[in-house]
């Protein structure tokens, strides 16, 4: 089994890019299954109905979300009509969409989990560890796949290390910076993060002259996200079919000049 996953899209630059490029990419690393983080996907905060249909249509099978889920106040209303859209588990307020997907592909049920980690993020109603404990002996799934959304490298590697036996991978996501440590930890594929799908010229997909006059210069400023060519980054997940288990992760980052 291959699975693709896109890391944060943000803003217009990074969801038009993945629009465009998912079903070539999914041709190009013969991906059976694709997963898309999309909080940042509406303006580089939240999402909105339209876009999570717009990523769904282009080829990704599941829509993930981080500590903007909630930011745009349609998708608390409306979330019942993105059946394919995670939001972080452990997310107030937890009675709204759900924390986990489970669909079935090429036969196996792929179980997709969404979950925030505690150092410096907004306050969380139970750590992540207490969260995945909780759902882990409910999952009917071959493979868990968790989106571990968080500023802290050093939390996801205790996440990923103290669930390496039971996950088939824990993918970072977040800073929208990717990072180098890919590696396979007793069959659970994982990367601290796998960095962000948006402007290249840009501070995380934010405009960078905007973020100059914001933290140097003390101006008051609006968030503006940046335009121009994106940049698309994510990882690729192999599984062994007979043990369900990692094999290999393998990371992907394409600049503008390899991008339609």
């Amino acid at each position: 089994m291959k699975i693709l996953f896109l890391g944060d899209v943000v803003a217009k630059s990074g969801r038009e890019a993945v629009i465009r490029n998912i079903q070539s990419l999914k041709a190009e690393y013969d991906a059976d299954f694709v997963i898309v983080n999309g909080e940042n996907a509406a303006h580089g905060k939240g999402i909105t109905v339209s876009i999570y249909n717009r990523l769904v249509s282009a080829g990704a099978d599941i829509v993930t979300l981080g500590n903007h889920a909630f930011s745009k106040k349609e998708i608390i209303a409306n979330i019942d009509l993105c059946p394919r859209l995670v939001r972080p588990l452990n997310l107030s307020p937890t009675d709204i969409g759900s924390g986990v997907s489970v669909i079935e592909r090429a036969g196996k049920k792929i179980a997709v989990v969404s979950v925030l980690c505690e150092a410096f993020m907004c306050p969380v109603e139970e750590s992540p560890i207490s969260a995945v404990e909780k759902i882990l002996g409910k999952l009917n799934a071959d493979l868990v796949i968790v989106d571990l959304h968080g500023e802290s490298t050093g939390e996801k590697i205790i996440f990923a290390r103290y669930f390496a036996d039971r996950l088939s991978a824990v993918i970072g996501t977040h800073t929208h910076v990717q990072t180098a440590d890919e590696r396979i930890l007793n069959g659970c594929a994982f990367i601290s993060d796998v960095g962000m799908c948006g402007a290249y010229d840009s501070v995380l997909g934010r405009d960078v002259e905007e973020m100059i006059a914001h933290t140097i210069e003390k101006k008051p400023t609006r968030y503006v996200p940046a335009s121009g060519p994106a940049i698309i980054c994510g990882c690729l997940i192999e599984t062994d079919d007979e043990t369900n288990r990692a094999v290999k992760i393998t990371r992907i980052q394409k600049t503008p000049s390899t991008l339609v």
